[in-house]
């Protein structure tokens, strides 16, 4: 299993209860592909460079996770038919 981190930009008109459902969905589907959540990390609402679907900032949040590595593009793929999420970026960490 790898590690990896992933940075999800969410909608920031999300209310506390969607953004604990959303949560709570990214840590089924990283156990859904045989993953393990380590942590979750809130980096708080900021401004965006560019407007992303009309929003002018976003919610940050940092999600650290092991899974195999054939796990990764379906969770991209899962990831981007949200459409509370406005971007992903998963990332290998180093060893």
């Amino acid at each position: 299993m790898n590690t990896y981190e992933a940075l999800f930009l969410l909608r920031p008109d999300l209310e506390k209860e969607e953004e604990d459902g959303l949560l709570d969905f990214i840590q089924k589907e990283i156990a859904k592909q045989d993953g393990r959540l380590k942590g979750t990390q809130n980096l708080s609402k900021k401004p965006l460079a560019y407007p992303i679907r009309k929003y002018t900032e976003g919610l940050y949040y940092l999600v650290d996770f092991e899974a195999p590595a054939n796990a990764i593009k379906p969770l991209r793929n899962t990831f981007k038919l949200n459409n509370s999420i406005l971007r992903s970026l998963i990332l290998k960490k180093g060893e």
